[in-house]
């Protein structure tokens, strides 16, 4: 019993441009008691999900911050989903999947769905039809009985990419996971006095973001962490522009003296009775 977290990617958009950048991009698979939900939907995820030894085809609900495509490859998963119920005659529960993504994005979904499968008419198929639910400022969805996904709109990409923090709340603890986003209201409801809080942090030290495009420095992620007063923040989305030792320090500097790490692709972490452990 309890809730296990895996990172399955902490990367970015892009790979190989630096030491150390070759990671996934994002995605975090979540299990609670046996309800599985993942968070961002990233190119390649069911292959990842086949690693850490389950069925990407158990998965019922997934959470998708926002639709960058290093985020967001939900055709492909979609498509891989279908594929498996028709041709592989897969139990009809595989046939199920809610979609959680925001409200403007499940509403231009549509035609990302018609451009890659133009011979569909804009359907899906009779054995496998996704069903998407739009989340909007204070979404609250219950997974279970005790598992509710919440979801706080969050400024990304100058402020014009529908973007969410998502927020997990089960019997063993909160999961935070802030997608992509800048310093904002959103963030910081998301994070409060969690447990876990996943936290993007792309941008430098010392970068200050004129155009307000909308990531994390480090003295950001202090600004939001000495407010919300997460328990354990593991860093995510990582460049490697910046030694990790000189992020943690800058951090520190701007004082957030909490537990806070840099995540890394396989990292698993375990909320038992709201005690977080982590391998």
């Amino acid at each position: 019993m309890g809730a296990t977290v895996y990172a399955l990617g902490t990367g970015v958009c892009a790979n190989g441009y630096l030491p150390n950048t070759d990671r996934q991009p994002p995605g975090f698979f979540i299990d609670v008691d046996g309800a599985l939900i993942l968070f961002d939907c990233s190119e390649g995820i069911r292959y990842r999900i086949q690693d850490i030894g389950y069925d990407y085809g158990d998965v019922q609900h997934v959470a998708v911050s926002h639709a960058h495509p290093d985020h967001a490859a939900l055709p492909q998963f979609l498509q891989a989903r279908s594929c498996r119920r028709i041709f592989a005659n897969d139990k009809p529960e595989f046939g199920l999947c809610t979609v959680y993504m925001p409200a403007e994005l499940v509403e231009g979904f549509q035609k990302v769905w018609d451009w890659h499968v133009p011979e569909n008419d804009g359907k899906y198929w009779p054995e496998f039809t996704p069903k998407f639910i739009p989340l909007s400022e204070g979404s609250s969805i219950g997974i279970t009985p005790d598992v509710t996904l919440k979801a706080y709109p969050v400024v990304h990409g100058y402020g014009r990419h529908p973007s969410v923090a998502l927020r997990l709340e089960t019997p063993y603890g909160v999961i935070a996971y802030s997608g992509d986003s800048a310093l904002c209201d959103g963030l910081l409801a998301a994070a409060k006095n969690a447990d876990l809080f996943i936290c993007e942090q792309s941008f430098r030290i010392g970068y200050v973001d004129r155009d307000k495009y909308g990531h994390l420095t480090p003295k950001q992620v202090a600004a939001v962490c000495k407010k919300a007063r997460p328990k354990k923040v593991r860093l995510t989305h990582y460049t490697s522009l910046d030694r990790n030792r000189d992020v943690i320090r800058a951090i520190r500097a701007a004082g957030f003296l909490g537990d806070v790490k840099h995540a890394k692709d396989g990292n698993v972490w375990k909320l038992r009775l709201r005690r977080m452990i982590h391998s």
